[in-house]
């Protein structure tokens, strides 16, 4: 079921915190921002205590208010539940809410979400404020959603209460119902690890080297991830009843989380919070990260949140310089940038853009956070910038709603995102792989989505895509083996790259050949692997390329019926099986690499699959523009989005309209410095 949001026109709001400021300034607040352009704004999601300042006690004047006034100003509201800050009478009087490291260390009150999503005490006191909530202001004609809490898993992704240790014992007990199936699942055989009885049973402490069963750790994660999903599916069953048909939401996208279940059983779609400024913190100031991609990298994060939903909200919009008083530095966008970062966002598929936010807090750790208004509250070139922002969503009223268009995926899981995060053999492979295939398709204008592999998903769901890289998947089941197999069946291609097959569900390494169960997928056997020390090179001849062997090695041999298409060079590698072919009916193959991907690498198995840059022959760029395709019927919105500070020149071959001005190009045309181009085709 498709999970996205429905707008029909693309619309911009912004976040508001009313007890922050004055009753004095809301009027004006808001006349300022309908003047802008900005229709909606977001507000709540820290202010528990404003509403129940002591236990029991209620006051709902600021909110009324507030409320009141919005809907008599024609401005729509995101109600949020407060849930990510419980307030300190709670967090005192009630310790036991609070999260706590492996040693049992409790976090104090004075930050944010820090919390437990097991607590008893706090479960049952975030249903009773999410209920007062509902009850009161779930009709409110100004309210059109509700986000919950605030980017679930943010900051802390991992819980060590003693709430926490007794769920997970009972989440093990349910999962393996046996203490004999739990310890063959986990190794427990390896250093006396075995349990006896269920109290044995724990969350990982501290000990030797800090790390405990690598298994175990990986059932954590699932743990982790369920806990979170019960903890918002409450608050959704909460709301639904009581809210009508008013959007429910939740924003922002975070680790140990199987974000595709959650948006599935508890939302109506996802927002994300986009921060492109992140690529030139304190490490970037004076250069680029990520592969030289640098804030254009966030394209990659803003195709996750499209996964989730193909029309999506910004909940959060880089607004400004980004940084608490104590960590993340960057720079104040420069000019055009916040405009360009909100049509990177509207490129990828969101129709709904608001702004973080609408003035800088004068107080608290994100006094250097910046919003659309500086201290002073005076004109400045970010409110212009909205402005213009507003002028160009008027002239694209028909792209809400339209599809971001991609035969390329990046297929990924959660098991293996979170057992890489500590199999340092898989994850940093897997990270270097994911960044540079990612760049290969923006630098050569190849539209890619990123997918997580769900249970339900069928071969015939994947066969929307006419190439599907799934980099380096150690941990492979039969299953979904079985469903790549089908895939290619049906025409699609595939390419899985070195560390695939070697564990089981579990993080086990089985007492089979490599790559396990891709062994029959792909035609071919492992002969040799290495983790190469960094002085020891080779390369990848692919007929006259050589290409770089990148952090994993494997030597491969070709079943019958499977070609060999590269062969290692340099090294006491040289000449051995580097990379293959094994073909399928209706035009599907299997490639296998023996390696890392390289950027050239993934170019070339691009062009090699027939699906590299397909609108080269409408509109040819240079690899510093990014191009994004959003289709609604007949009509196509090319995207092309400077983010130098140089010109680039782009060669138009047929007649298209320029949606912003209604001008026709055709030929050479030229994208100032972090500037944009939409065309329109029909």
């Amino acid at each position: 079921m498709e999970k996205s949001i429905h707008l029909d026109h693309l619309m911009l709001g912004v976040c508001y915190y009313p007890e922050h400021w004055p009753e004095t300034l809301w009027q004006e607040d808001l006349r300022r921002m309908k003047a802008l352009g900005i229709e909606r704004v977001r507000v709540f999601e820290f202010a528990w205590n404003i509403v129940e300042p002591t236990e029991g006690v209620f006051d709902f004047d600021l909110f009324d208010k507030f409320l009141d006034l919005a809907y008599a100003e024609g401005m729509t509201v995101i109600m949020c539940t407060p849930t990510a800050t419980p307030p300190a009478w709670l967090t005192t009087r009630y310790p036991e809410t609070l999260n706590a490291d492996k040693d049992g260390n409790l976090m104090h009150h004075g930050h944010r979400r820090h919390y437990n999503y097991n607590s008893p005490v706090y479960l049952r006191y975030v249903k009773k404020i999410v209920s007062v909530l509902a009850e009161r202001y779930g009709q409110h004609p100004a309210i059109v959603g509700w986000q919950i809490d605030n980017e679930i898993n943010c900051e802390m992704n991992e819980f060590y209460s003693e709430a926490d240790r007794a769920a997970f014992r009972v989440f093990l007990e349910e999962k393996f119902v046996t203490l004999d199936a739990l310890n063959d699942a986990i190794g427990a055989r390896f250093w006396n690890q075995t349990y006896s009885e269920w109290n044995q049973v724990d969350l990982e402490r501290h000990s030797l080297h800090g790390h405990c069963n690598p298994h175990m750790a990986l059932l954590e994660k699932e743990f982790f991830s369920l806990s979170a999903i019960r903890f918002v599916k409450l608050q959704s069953d909460l709301l639904r009843p009581l809210v009508g048909q008013r959007f429910i939401t939740t924003n922002g996208i975070f680790g140990h989380l199987d974000n595709e279940r959650y948006t599935q059983e508890c939302l109506d779609f996802m927002t994300y919070d986009s921060y492109p400024n992140f690529a030139y913190g304190q490490e970037g100031i004076n250069g680029k990260r990520d592969g030289e991609l640098g804030d254009r990298m966030w394209s990659m994060n803003l195709s996750r949140a499209r996964a989730l939903s193909p029309n999506f909200g910004v909940m959060e919009q880089q607004s400004g310089a980004n940084g608490w008083d104590f960590s993340m530095l960057a720079p104040m966008p420069l000019p055009g940038q916040m405009r360009l970062w909100t049509m990177q966002a509207v490129a990828n598929g969101a129709d709904y853009i608001s702004y973080f936010r609408w003035r800088t807090a004068p107080y608290g750790t994100e006094i250097y956070w910046h919003g659309l208004n500086d201290y002073a509250n005076t004109p400045n070139r970010r409110l212009d910038e909205v402005a213009h922002i507003h002028r160009d969503f008027k002239k694209l009223t028909s792209v809400a709603g339209s599809k971001y268009v991609a035969k390329v995926a990046l297929l990924n899981d959660y098991p293996n995102e979170w057992d890489g995060e500590r199999d340092l053999w898989h994850g940093p492979l897997d990270h270097a792989s994911r960044n540079a295939i990612f760049a290969a398709s923006q630098h050569t204008h190849t539209p890619m989505d990123l997918l997580y592999l769900q249970p339900h998903m069928t071969a015939k769901d994947l066969r929307a895509y006419d190439m599907i890289f799934y980099p380096h998947p150690s941990i492979l089941s039969d299953e979904t083996a079985t469903l790549l197999k089908e895939y290619c069946e049906l025409g699609g291609k595939l390419v899985l790259g070195a560390r695939t097959g070697y564990k089981d569900e579990y993080g086990r390494c089985p007492m089979r050949p490599m790559p396990g169960p891709a062994a029959s997928l792909c035609g071919i056997t492992v002969r040799e692997y290495t983790l190469p020390h960094p002085a020891q090179q080779t390369e990848i001849r692919w007929n006259d390329d050589r290409l770089q062997a990148l952090g994993f090695w494997e030597t491969l041999i070709p079943n019958d019926g499977t070609e060999t298409l590269a062969f290692f060079a340099g090294s006491y590698l040289d000449g051995e099986c580097a990379m293959t072919r094994r073909a399928y009916a209706n035009g599907g193959a299997a490639y296998y690499l023996g390696s890392g991907f390289a950027e050239a690498t993934a170019v070339k198995l691009l062009a090699i699959c027939g699906v590299l840059s397909p609108y080269d022959a409408l509109v040819s760029c240079p690899a510093d523009i990014e191009l994004a395709l959003r289709v609604s019927g007949e009509h196509q919105w090319f995207f092309l989005l400077n983010y130098t500070g140089e010109p680039q020149t782009v060669e138009i071959a047929a007649q298209m309209q320029d949606a912003l001005t209604g001008a026709l190009h055709q030929g050479e045309q030229t994208i100032l410095p972090y500037d944009l181009l939409i065309l329109q085709r029909s």
